[in-house]
């Protein structure tokens, strides 16, 4: 089954190694696989996930990742700002 996706933490997570930790890029260019495992991925996610997001791959630059990460919490800040809480109606 490739039908697996990364939690929006697992996400976060992965794009702030990649935006910060050179080593960590450079082994996830090499083995993706390997390199979600060390950041905590279980390993019923990594080989559920489509075999294209464990090919080997140059990667965008440590400064669009940083990008990415920003957009992605802006987004999350956003949505929760933004949010309706339920109120109780007496």
């Amino acid at each position: 089954m490739s039908d697996a996706t990364l939690t929006k933490a697992q996400g976060l997570l992965l794009l702030r190694e990649l935006a910060t930790n050179e080593a960590f890029r450079l082994r996830y260019e090499e083995k993706p696989a390997a390199a979600l495992t060390e950041i905590g991925v279980p390993h019923e996610t990594i080989v559920n996930l489509p075999a294209a997001c464990l090919a080997s791959c140059k990667l965008a630059g440590a400064a669009e990742m940083e990008a990415a990460l920003k957009e992605l919490q802006a987004d999350a800040v956003g949505r929760y700002l933004t949010m309706h809480p339920p109120q109780a109606k007496i």
